[in-house]
């Protein structure tokens, strides 16, 4: 994590990291200043994060420029940056990065919805196991919050961020072209105007299902080799109403597959849905509303794949559902329940959950 008390230093080293972002994306290196880059990232492992984020506002502008609203926020950093020509008649190098990285880090935290800086506390909304609710934003945005889901929210007079940090929420998002409404969760960041979609955060996924409008999903974080070889910006994923996109969040892969809408809302009514999906996500979902927690005891049992629809916090009906369909055991320890696969063999398969 970075330190968020030592704002002199970050403050710092984040121009030495807009710096060197911007030095590459004009020319290659040369051998010294590739010397000197090397020698800079290897002194604080803190100053590779400080690259990275500036890798994703360099990128990532391009990748949503010309989502709606956009394109006068990206009007508005470039006339900072002429503006810092105009008044400075010979501006040293320095002095002319200074206000190219104040420009464009003002830029990207009104679009990319950046989680790693606020310009004020946020607020936090957050849901205990088994619980649900409904935020009203200030903008007159609804939230559907899941259970076990936490959420922090900022919103000034040019953004509207929002980051999931945990669990599942539903936004119905109110109009305003002039203040992109984004969530980030992850390592992607969700960018809308005025439309309706959910955002779900998995242990190791991420899903996003639009209901109606239009969203783009945008890397958050984009790997520092890609501009170092100047290779172009990652591609931004446009969803279609009734589209979802599932993304692994450690490999990167994602797809994009048609969704039953009308089924994929069922948790707010008190339902789990579940159409093709490993028992160790289906889980997790279900832990959400469990008293007792289920626990994946092997990496075999948390393959096998889950379909039909329960009851929120019905853990009963879904251990049974689950172990009658697939060579699993369940034995509750009296705090957990865990399941298991059957052992091969002499073993018999055995459900002591009574």
């Amino acid at each position: 994590m970075i330190p968020e008390n030592d704002n002199d230093g970050f403050a710092e080293q984040e121009e030495r990291a807009a710096a060197w972002c911007l030095r590459i994306a004009e020319r290659p290196l040369t051998s010294a200043e590739q010397a000197d880059f090397d020698e800079w990232l290897a002194a604080d492992e803190r100053h590779a994060q400080y690259f990275e984020q500036m890798v994703a506002v360099w990128q990532g502008t391009d990748a949503i420029a010309e989502l709606p609203g956009f394109l006068s926020l990206r009007a508005k950093a470039l006339t900072t940056m002429e503006s810092a020509r105009t008044h400075n008649e010979q501006p040293s190098r320095s002095l002319t990065r200074r206000h190219a990285f104040g420009a464009l880090t003002a830029f990207a935290l009104t679009a990319g919805g950046g989680a790693w800086y606020w310009a004020e506390s946020p607020d936090v909304y957050a849901t205990a196991v088994g619980e649900r609710r409904i935020v009203r934003l200030d903008d007159g945005s609804s939230v559907s919050l899941d259970a076990a889901s936490r959420m922090l929210v900022s919103f000034t007079d040019e953004r509207r961020a929002v980051t999931l940090e945990r669990g599942r929420a539903k936004f119905d998002v109110a109009k305003d072209p002039l203040r992109p409404f984004t969530v980030t969760a992850g390592s992607q960041s969700v960018v809308a105007v005025g439309t309706s979609f959910s955002v779900e955060l998995l242990k190791d996924q991420l899903r996003v299902l639009l209901f109606e409008g239009q969203v783009a999903v945008v890397p958050r974080a984009i790997a520092a080799a890609n501009i170092r070889a100047r290779r172009p910006a990652s591609a931004t994923t446009q969803l279609l109403p009734g589209q979802e996109l599932v993304a692994n969040l450690s490999s990167g892969a994602a797809e994009v597959l048609p969704v039953e809408a009308e089924r994929s809302l069922g948790w707010e009514g008190g339902r789990v849905d579940f159409v093709d999906m490993p028992l160790a996500d289906a889980v997790e979902r279900m832990n959400r509303y469990a008293a007792s927690p289920i626990v994946i005891g092997d990496a075999a049992a948390g393959r096998h794949l889950v379909n039909g629809v329960f009851d929120a916090g019905d853990t009963d009906s879904f251990v049974k559902g689950v172990t009658s369909l697939y060579p699993l055991s369940a034995h509750d320890t009296g705090d957990k329940i865990l399941i298991k696969t059957v052992n091969s063999g002499t073993d018999k398969k055995k459900n002591s959950r009574s």
